[in-house]
């Protein structure tokens, strides 16, 4: 792949590396979310197969597909500028690097010995060689990787340090300066000390050969070699000024915050809200500053006890005039392990459900015969004997449009022994539709409450949706069926999207709390032309969700069979 004449760097022009296959730039935010993200997890998804094929490889014995959260472009409109979307595909496609690559710090032979604060810093000081390593291993296979991942340093790298911190020889910064020297090719700062030049000098003569070291055990323990002797260093003694001071001191002194420097802001807070310890945007290795979550207003989103990223939509539904308990949606957590033991379970299921969304388009489509070209005609072969050569057919097409759709499944009490139908039915319909973005958005929802008795919350969980994997882990379950609170939750979801079909697909055991707020609930979609169609286990319920709107399922087997019969009667 050549890229010519494109920069990478933050300040860059629109068109950025990934400007050659986002050839859906649009205004329209759901399907530019559909396109960045589909887009870079396919991204992700060829690096880790590429690697896959290496014997160096950690020899995983399953693919699980890189999460991409949305929530990393939180506050960018569409369309979304170049550089972020390259620094997304960076932490992306870096992320499928580790998991193939990597393995963890506490394989080191040494790590049981080391104190809880030695094990932090020398985990940082092994993830920040291996990322040099990724690097190089990814640059490699294609220059554009390593491109990518420049794009995504360039965005979320601190400052270069400069001032009295560089006559202080610490660890943090004699790592960091050897960090910018090898992946951002910088020169060491003219003001920086003798003995500072002379620390990285040796970190650098330590390092040498570090990425020819193939196998992960090998380079743990150069990893090794290199924190033992980082640990002869100080720790720092004092604070850089943070990023987002260095930045503001950067503004005032310009007196404006350009468009570059206030994506570069935005990405990194975006960055640091979500970055776990090892986790797919854990930049520890950059020096970055610890994530702080200040108290707002905004917390009142937030109740005691639900969990951390648990939105609160009480206030929505009221509006709605759906007199709910308090609502609250969170995500699943994902294990590569379940959703692999699932995903083998379905895999006709799931090719049979994406045939089927993926022919939606065709219901009413027809062959045109007596052409000259196309698809031959076996009806009309008698004709050749003729010598007339309009024997062809082609079918014509309807114009693709768009889906939204939220797979609601009900995990009450009730529904306690179809758990594992709940299982396999989410990852049915969330891997069949994975491959339909932009064309399709979805999301899995399942929901409940905390408990039977009246006033409990009512709890739904985010198990799949565009860009994500199925999640299986941390479902809130086991409650009651707050069915109705449950539809317009979806309803709310839906109302963000912009398609021309809109679907709640309902999977429940038929027992709701109150088929009062149910029929409220019903009335609402139906207002906002959103179809609402139920598959019910084991008991028919027409009568709440109405006629052709409703049919009976036992086992997840006949999933496919009972969409084959719902969709098409919505394009009757």
């Amino acid at each position: 792949m050549q890229h010519r004449g494109m920069r990478v760097e933050s300040g860059g022009p629109a068109l950025g590396l990934s400007g050659y296959w986002r050839i859906d730039t649009s205004e329209d935010r759901s399907r530019e979310l559909a396109s960045v993200l589909s887009g870079a997890a396919s991204l992700a998804e060829l690096v880790q197969t590429r690697l896959r094929q290496s014997r160096h490889s950690t020899g995983r014995a399953s693919i699980a597909p890189v999460v991409v959260d949305p929530r990393l472009l939180s506050g960018f409109s569409a369309p979304i500028p170049a550089p972020v979307v390259d620094c997304l595909v960076g932490l992306a496609i870096r992320e499928a690097a580790f998991r193939e690559l990597f393995i963890d710090s506490s394989n080191w032979q040494h790590w049981e010995s080391l104190s809880e604060e030695d094990q932090r810093e020398f985990s940082r000081v092994h993830r920040a060689l291996e990322d040099v390593y990724a690097y190089a291993r990814l640059t490699r296979i294609a220059t554009v990787l390593g491109r990518y991942l420049t794009a995504m340093r360039a965005m979320l790298a601190p400052r270069m340090p400069s001032g009295d911190v560089l006559d202080i020889v610490s660890r943090d910064i004699v790592l960091e300066l050897w960090l910018r020297g090898v992946l951002h090719e910088e020169r060491l700062p003219d003001d920086s000390s003798a003995e500072l030049r002379e620390a990285v000098a040796i970190l650098n003569d330590m390092t040498v050969g570090y990425t020819t070291l193939r196998h992960p055990r090998e380079r743990l323990d150069r990893a090794g070699e290199v924190w033992s002797w980082l640990r002869t260093l100080p720790r720092s003694v004092r604070a850089e000024p943070s990023f987002d001071e260095r930045a503001s001191d950067a503004i005032l002194d310009s007196g404006l915050e350009s468009e570059a420097e206030a994506n570069r802001t935005q990405m990194r807070k975006n960055v640091m809200g979500g970055a776990a310890e090892g986790g797919f945007t854990d930049l520890s290795c950059y020096l970055l500053d610890t994530p702080r979550k200040p108290a707002t207003k905004e917390s009142t989103d937030f109740v005691n006890g639900a969990g951390e990223g648990t939105r609160i939509v009480s206030r929505e539904l009221h509006e709605l005039g759906i007199r709910a308990s308090t609502t609250m949606v969170r995500n699943a957590r994902f294990d590569p392990d379940d959703y692999e033991k699932v995903r083998m379970q379905v895999v006709q299921e799931i090719e049979a459900v994406r045939h089927l969304f993926a022919r939606l388009d065709d219901v009413e489509s027809r062959f045109r015969h007596g052409l000259r070209r196309g698809k031959l005609d076996g009806r009309s072969l008698s004709k050749l004997g003729a010598g007339k050569l309009n024997v062809f057919k082609l079918r014509d097409n309807r114009h693709r449009t768009s889906m939204a759709l939220v797979f609601l499944i009900d995990v009450s009490a009730s529904m306690r022994s179809y758990m594992s139908v709940v299982d396999r039915a989410a990852c049915v319909v969330a891997e069949a539709l994975r491959g339909l973005a932009p064309q399709v958005w979805y999301e899995v929802l399942t929901y409940t409450s905390g408990g039977l008795h009246p006033g409990a919350p009512v709890q739904l969980t985010r198990l799949a949706s565009t860009g994500f994997p199925l999640s299986l882990r941390d479902v809130w379950s086991d409650g009651g069926t707050p069915t109705g609170e449950a539809i317009s939750a979806a309803l709310l979801e839906l109302r963000m999207r912009r398609a021309e079909r809109k679907l709640i697909l309902h999977f429940t055991d038929g027992h709701p709390k109150d088929t009062y707020v149910v029929r409220q609930a019903l009335e609402l979609c139906r207002r906002d032309r959103v179809d609402v169609l139920t598959i019910s286990v084991g008991a028919s319920q027409e009568a709440l969700y109405g006629v052709d709107r409703c049919e009976v399922a036992y086992t997840v087997s006949e999933l496919p069979s009972v969409l084959t019969r719902l969709l098409p009667r919505l394009y009757r």
